[in-house]
């Protein structure tokens, strides 16, 4: 978990429409400044399951059993579909 939210936290450091990154151990959200539930198609076609909460919150609650390899896959997929919708 720490892995993951560090990568992501390095990636989208400065990303202007970032609002703030919480949650526990494998369970991360990423609160963004504006709805973000479009997101939702946009990960899945890229191989990746999401979920949306509160209209502005991306969750990620991967398996207990998350490589390394794996999480650095998700940061990977998730951040240049976050820069390029807060870009939009």
């Amino acid at each position: 978990g720490a892995h993951l939210r560090a990568g992501l936290e390095r990636e989208l450091a400065g990303v202007k429409g970032v609002v703030e990154y919480r949650g526990q151990g494998l369970m991360i959200g990423i609160e963004l400044d504006r709805p973000c539930g479009e997101l939702l198609k946009q990960a899945c076609e890229a191989g990746l399951l999401i979920s949306v909460t509160a209209d502005k919150v991306i969750r990620l609650v991967p398996p207990l059993i998350l490589s390394t390899a794996e999480a650095d896959e998700i940061v990977r997929i998730l951040v240049p579909l976050v820069k390029a919708f807060l870009k939009s």
